[in-house]
């Protein structure tokens, strides 16, 4: 089974920890060996770069010198005179720096002094010269371009500059400047110095480099695993989506049944707890070659290697894995409890398009196995039914398909508007779908806190855009409980005067949790309503246990009223407690005036219904609340 993997040899870390050294050595001793050139290339860009004003100047004095004398050398071999007052201008030159500076002319391919600004050791006009480094002297008179190069066996010297004389596109003369041993010879030093341990420096960051990398991919790796049962979790599954061969693999999704309600009763703290041992007893019965994921909080992907197995043999493990689930006793607080769980399975993955519509097709036969009644397992079948699958549905909420329509709730008396009941609608295609075909497909589902939190989400960013608008929400008396969901409704408190809060029914209520909720929320300055009162699972227990301000009485008693004379008294009854609490009604489902006028004789204050108007997107609500 995976969870028996290392990092290391899950990974490809060797393979690229050796190559990676391999390359850093063969990096260094390159480098070694061409550092010779390198050595030269830098030395020559630094002395170019130190001697540059020098450079720029002779450039300018040569130009002098020459100007307008097409035949500068005898000018100045014949005329005493000027060769001095040349010499004085090329003096301007000298520093301490400069050792030696001279202009030597060429004459039948021999080197003879025309200026030397040397006082001391002055070397008179027309005396050879013969160069120790020949081939630099006959490298710049043939390519017509100044060079410097380092003086290597001249006592004394760092370098020289030699910078040819042209005219009529062909050398004439050199300018040569020695430069004696000096801070630049130091310098140079330095620069070599500096390239051998910038490529050590260099080495040594790649390396970091690579390390870091390792370090990146086990951090991701511990991303990917749940760290006390070392499974996946969905996070690798959406990384390495394309990654996963899911044609090689019978697919199965598993789900705790009605694990909600150990959430409610014991905490999230010791759900985990909980679903850590079911992983591990899930787990134990995978290969090596096989993959499970952790798809959701309670939603299990497993991936099991279709090689050397056949569907009869998976159909027995999967039986033996719920009936593993099903006979264990888990225990929290020393209370003991069991827990069923239902998978749905695809087994002919090879003929699907992607890993995406093989979770699908599971999430379908799981479904199927929920409504069958739970503790059991589905086998997806290409002719049943097809049904709206959670997995697509949630494709939908994400999207913009999810919506609301809003219907006004008005003052009976007035017909003003007081505010509007957001209604959830999917919208897909030219298809709408409502509620009562979404929601009890949900329950005890994450997807259904999901689906809560993205309503929220889409009404506050109404009220946001449009400042007179008033909205009501519904919320299950699990969300009224949910953290995160509380959260939401305290960041966005500066809302809580135009949002209103309507309690749906549920099947059982902890009335001490949600009263706490409550009491938290009106302190932000919510108004609670009960929706639906009067049929369902709605009881007279949430009157005397919650704090609320609206009652909305169910639209299956309101109809009935005006000939139903149970529904008559029970409505009158309903409106009677409230007045006497200071708690306002909304009557649902109203659709004639009649019914109207009987409210208003109940005191019924508010009501909706397509009397007035039936819900609509938000693009088609009208001007009042503008």
């Amino acid at each position: 089974m995976q969870n028996k993997l290392t990092f290391f040899n899950s990974n490809r870390a060797y393979y690229y920890l050796i190559f990676t050294y391999i390359a850093l050595s063969f990096l260094l001793i390159f480098s070694y060996k061409s550092i010779g050139g390198y050595e030269e290339k830098v030395e020559n860009f630094l002395l170019n770069r130190a001697i540059g004003i020098v450079d720029d100047t002779s450039t300018n004095i040569l130009d002098q010198i020459i100007f307008k004398n097409p035949n500068f050398i005898r000018a100045n071999l014949e005329d005493k005179v000027l060769r001095a007052e040349n010499e004085k201008r090329l003096s301007v030159l000298s520093n301490q720096d400069i050792k030696s500076l001279y202009v030597l002319y060429l004459n039948k391919g021999r080197y003879f002094f025309l200026f030397d600004i040397d006082k001391e050791e002055h070397t008179d006009v027309s005396e050879p010269f013969i160069p120790e480094n020949e081939k630099f002297f006959t490298q710049v008179v043939k390519e017509k371009k100044k060079r410097v190069f380092v003086q290597r066996d001249i006592d004394g010297l760092s370098f020289t500059l030699l910078k040819p004389i042209v005219q009529k596109n062909k050398t004439v003369a050199l300018l040569v400047i020695d430069y004696s041993e000096n801070r630049l010879s130091s310098l140079l030093r330095v620069s070599v110095d500096f390239l051998s341990y910038s490529a050590l420096i260099l080495l040594f960051l790649l390396f970091v480099f690579f390390i870091y990398v390792l370090y990146t991919r086990y951090n991701k790796y511990k991303i990917y695993r749940n760290p006390k049962t070392n499974t996946y979790n969905r996070v690798y599954m959406t990384d390495n989506y394309d990654k996963i061969d899911f044609k090689n693999y019978y697919v199965a999704l598993a789900d705790i049944d009605f694990f909600k309600r150990i959430n409610n009763l014991y905490g999230q703290e010791n759900g985990d707890k909980v679903i850590i041992s079911v992983i591990k007893i899930m787990a134990s019965f995978l290969e090596k070659s096989d993959i499970f994921i952790q798809y959701s909080g309670e939603e299990f992907l497993m991936l099991f290697s279709k090689e050397n197995r056949t569907e009869e043999y998976v159909r027995e493990l999967l039986e033996k894995i719920r009936t593993a689930v099903e006979c264990t006793k888990f225990t929290i607080d020393k209370e003991k409890f069991s827990l069923t769980i239902s998978i749905g399975v695809l087994f002919h993955t090879e003929v699907e398009k992607s890993l995406q519509e093989v979770i699908h097709k599971a999430d379908t036969a799981l479904y199927e196995c929920k409504h069958n009644g739970r503790n059991c397992i589905s086998f997806f079948d290409i002719s049943q039914t097809q049904r709206l699958y959670r997995e697509k549905l949630k494709e939908m909420i994400e999207t913009d398909k999810l919506v609301c329509y809003y219907q006004p709730i008005r003052d009976l008396e007035t017909k003003e508007l007081h505010h509007y009941e957001a209604l959830l609608r999917i919208e897909d295609g030219d298809n709408i779908i409502f509620p009562d075909k979404i929601l009890p497909d949900l329950e005890d589902s994450y997807l259904y806190t999901y689906l809560t939190k993205r309503v929220i989400e889409y009404n506050i960013n109404k009220l946001r855009e449009d400042e007179k608008i008033q909205i009501s929400v519904n919320l299950s008396a699990d969300d009224l409980i949910n953290d995160s969901i509380l959260a939401m409704f305290a960041q966005n408190s500066d809302l809580s005067d135009r949002l209103y809060i309507e309690i749906l029914e549920n099947k059982s209520i902890d009335y001490n949790k949600v009263e706490l909720s409550l009491q938290k929320l009106k302190l932000f300055g919510y108004k609670i309503c009960i929706d639906d009162f009067g049929s369902g699972y709605s009881n007279l227990n949430h009157l005397l246990n919650l704090s609320i301000d609206y009652l909305k009485i169910d639209g299956s008693i309101i109809k009935e009223i005006h000939h139903d004379k149970k529904a008559y008294s029970l409505v009158k009854t309903f409106a009677l407690f409230c007045q006497q609490n200071n708690i306002e009604v909304i009557a649902e489902f109203i659709d004639s005036q009649d019914i109207v006028d009987i409210l208003k004789s109940f005191g019924v204050k508010y009501g909706q219904g397509w009397y007035f108007s039936k819900a609509v997107p938000y693009d088609e609500l009208g001007k009042e609340h503008k």
